[in-house]
């Protein structure tokens, strides 16, 4: 006898196969919505030396890295509590060096990536994510 006609309707691999796939998909979807909520900030040290002490500070939080190596990165993932607003690097240099600028939400899937660059330079892009971008500013279909 052949095992296959054994076994049910639910447990044959043409059934078991999609079915577990596709349970899947959707997991790593819902995963995927609930994360991009959050916001984050990426600064990267390309100003071809290292930085002694920097102070990122944003949304009423403040986050203050050691040592800074040339090349380097580091991220913050900004908390739920706050308020939207601009964000503000300094520098433990001779002379301490300044930059505020962007804006930024606690909450909204932001991601913001700021490289600093020799000479004082900053640069700054900013994405949202895409799932904040399709579900948080999906057209109104009520009007």
């Amino acid at each position: 006898m052949n095992p296959t006609q054994l076994r049910p309707w639910w447990l044959r691999k043409r059934f078991l196969f999609p079915t577990i796939m596709a349970l899947g998909l959707v997991v790593a979807s819902v995963v995927a919505f609930v994360n991009s909520d959050a916001s984050t900030i990426v600064v990267y040290n390309e100003t071809g030396d290292s930085i002694s002490a920097i102070k990122v500070a944003a949304c009423g939080q403040e986050t203050v890295l050691r040592e800074m190596a040339e090349e380097e990165s580091f991220r913050i993932r900004l908390k739920e509590a706050g308020t939207p607003g601009e964000i503000a690097i300094e520098t433990a240099a001779n002379p301490p060096w300044r930059w505020q600028g962007g804006y930024v939400q606690t909450r909204g899937g932001y991601r913001i990536t700021i490289r600093l660059w020799p000479n004082g330079e900053v640069e700054l892009h900013t994405q949202i994510s895409l799932w904040q971008r399709l579900f948080r500013d999906a057209p109104n279909i009520d009007n």
